[in-house]
């Protein structure tokens, strides 16, 4: 109980010290309880009765107010969406739901995770479950054989959790929906449903709860975007950044339905998501005691696991209005180097940049999309929030770019998705917030209270992974590394930030267990390897991202991984395409039916690339440098063309697809 309540789930395998898990308790008690607030009106309240009125009069308008009663119809944006559902497909979601299904949904979710209003977490049902099972069960397949919810089932509190360090005013709290176990398990089995088919319905450029897409390409594709928006002699180019006004809580229920059918939803499932969406009631959480009670009128509940899934599908239709608009209107013009893939978005949820070339015409129709669906959805963009960016050589349409959309300028570097867009390299001075949060989080723990093997846990586990998202979008620089291997150090010989003599070179520390270190992960090796995933995603080519497909048409062309100079592009591109030298050792290339490999430029050949052999050969052979493989394949034999030098490529293949292999045996269809 203590742990949850800490929530210190890092400490699973670590410390296991009361006094600790007290301390923490305290400290996180104290710093959620309110004992003022600010009105929208600039009155200060201090007592108790008038703040907790506050509240739940800020949430009863924001999640309560008056439900629109309206039809939509999407349906003509139907010709612009990616998929609608198939009759097969649309059958597979409404099928019974097994005992199978309930009890997985029961055990997925995390015990740490905070009760609903009934007070009983996870952890209860599932030490319970032989007990309970059947009944639960029961009850859990009765909704879905009825479509009928008890409201008990349905009562949420709404937990406030501090945007910022002091926060003044009702907005700058965060609402998360504590739900009942037996609510999230219905979602849950809804969500198991979706995912299968959330990848064929949402556009690539939306990377978000979508499984098999990551939010690293939205990082990638945006820093090379940004790449030269200093540069005054490339095109005028222009981004939007959009901030959604209370993105989730703003749905207005009527448009999710629309939502749903718009992409062939079948009305049954439609059902048992408006029935779940649309019948909560509500509490308000203040300083450890429930307060208000409300019906909910819209919005989609942060802390319910089919919201995300939801908002998505919410959000592609602000694709969709914008692909039409696009479409149907000759005056927009595409951002620098974003023709070729028709790409003018990238989305993770609600944060949204949008790219255009930095005309009037462009950021108008941008603007006359963003009101229709703001009409439609309820989601409106926050002019106060909202940025508009524009390259060095749009500076003399900013007035006018500015007024038509009313936003507020930006400059890079920008904050995105946590992390620093900028217009050239990274610099020491950008990583400044990761070096930041490694010292508060050092000086937030009492390092007396840790045992030193509590201290290499807590390394592992919540220090290391800080700096995980960092590496895996950039090269840090090796002073950045150097930085946050002495604050590591310090911590675990010190407990503190303090510099303090360490017993072991970091270098043993870092070792793997069996060889007689630690097993701390070393943060070169860790950035290197991150990186490299990148790369890896490169060579086989891996459709369903973005990133990929936005590099294979602009950065590599006719070539590929290996062939590509390392001395052209963004800096962040020059410093991923230098890894290729130690991955090559551990990739082996095994051919297929050559459709998939480049004849020239990939090494399924022992020598290496072909064009690094025969430098001429495109020009002497009459095989374009953009050849596949499979040019000189015919029936099972080669096919060479009569130069007598290139019959000496002695390969045997087979009639497969190709396969790229790692070293470690996992493999992957290009």
């Amino acid at each position: 109980m203590l742990q949850q309540r800490s929530k210190m789930a890092w400490m699973k395998d670590g410390d296991q010290c009361s006094r600790l898990f007290f301390r923490k308790v305290a400290k996180r008690r104290s710093s959620k309880r309110v004992f003022q607030i600010m009105t929208p009106d600039g009155q200060t309240l201090i007592n108790q009765p008038d703040v907790i009125n506050e509240f739940v009069r800020y949430y009863q308008d924001l999640l309560g107010g008056r439900s629109r009663d309206r039809f939509i119809d999407l349906r003509h944006l139907r010709p612009w969406a990616r998929h609608v559902l198939t009759e097969a497909e649309a059958d597979a979601l409404v099928v019974p739901v097994s005992p199978e299904e309930v009890k997985q949904a029961v055990f997925d979710i995390d015990e740490s995770k905070a009760p609903g209003p009934d007070g009983y977490s996870a952890g209860f049902f599932k030490a319970a479950w032989p007990v309970i099972g059947g009944e639960v069960t029961q009850a859990i397949r009765d909704f879905f054989q009825t479509g009928r919810l008890l409201k008990q089932v349905n009562t949420t509190l709404i937990s406030l959790i501090p945007k910022v360090s002091n926060p003044a005013v009702v907005a700058e709290f965060r609402p998360i929906s504590c739900c009942n176990v037996l609510y999230k398990v219905i979602t849950k089995i809804l969500v198991q449903r979706m995912r299968g088919i959330l990848d064929m319905l949402i556009s690539p450029s939306q990377n978000a709860f979508v499984p098999g897409r990551a939010i690293g390409d939205n990082i990638l594709l945006a820093q090379e975007l940004f790449s030269g928006y200093n540069q005054k002699h490339l095109p005028p180019r222009c981004a939007l950044k959009v901030d959604l006004r209370k993105a989730y809580d703003t749905v207005e229920w009527d448009f999710l339905r629309a939502v749903l059918m718009l992409f062939g939803f079948p009305e049954q499932f439609i059902q048992w998501i408006v029935v779940c969406v649309t019948t909560p009631s509500f509490s308000v959480c203040l300083n450890g005691a429930p307060h208000g009670f409300f019906r909910g009128a819209r919005g989609l509940r942060q802390g319910d696991p089919m919201s995300p899934f939801l908002f998505v599908l919410v959000m592609e239709v602000l694709t969709l209005i914008l692909q039409q608009r696009i479409g149907q209107n000759g005056g927009f013009s595409f951002h620098w180097r974003c023709d070729r893939i028709q790409l003018f978005q990238l989305g993770f949820a609600d944060d949204l940049l949008l790219f255009s070339k930095a005309d009037p015409n462009s950021v108008s129709l941008f603007k006359e999309g963003l009101t229709t669906f703001a009409e439609l959805s309820g989601l409106q963009a926050n002019l106060h929030k909202s940025h508009l960016i524009l390259s060095s050589s749009a500076a003399p349409l900013r007035a006018t770019l500015l007024t038509i959309l009313g936003f507020q300028e930006g400059h890079l570097p920008l904050r995105y998705l946590g992390l620093p867009l900028l217009a050239s390299r990274l610099s020491v001075a950008d990583c400044h917030p990761i070096i930041q949060k490694i010292e508060a989080r050092i000086r937030g723990w009492d390092g007396i209270l840790l045992s030193f093997a509590g201290r290499v846990q807590l390394i592992k586990s919540v220090l290391s992974a800080l700096q995980v998202y960092w590496a895996m979008a950039f090269i840090l620089p090796k002073h950045v590394i150097k930085d946050i291997e002495k604050r590591l150090r310090n911590f675990l010989w010190k407990g503190s930030i303090e510099t303090g003599y360490a017993k072991v070179a970091w270098q043993q520390v870092c070792r793997p267990v069996d060889e007689g270190g630690l097993g701390i992960r070393d943060i070169h090796a860790l950035n290197k390897g991150l990186m490299s995933r990148h790369l890896w995603r490169l060579i086989v080519n891996e459709r369903s991202s973005i990133w990929v497909n936005w590099i294979s048409h602009y950065r590599l062309r006719n070539y590929s991984v290996w062939t590509i100079s390392t001395r052209s592009g963004t800096w962040g591109w020059r410093k991923l395409i230098r890894l290729r030298d130690s991955l090559r050792p551990c990739i082996t290339y095994r051919i297929g039916d050559g459709t998939s490999f480049s004849l020239w430029h990939d090494p399924w050949h022992d020598r290496g690339p072909l064009i690094s052999q025969f430098p001429l050969g495109p020009r002497h052979t009459s095989l374009p440098a953009s050849a596949p493989l499979s040019i000189v394949i015919f029936e099972g034999n080669w096919t060479w063309p009569p130069v007598t030098h290139m019959e000496s490529v002695d390969i045997t293949h087979t009639n497969y697809r190709e396969t790229a292999i790692g070293q470690d045996g996992n493999s992957q269809t290009a």
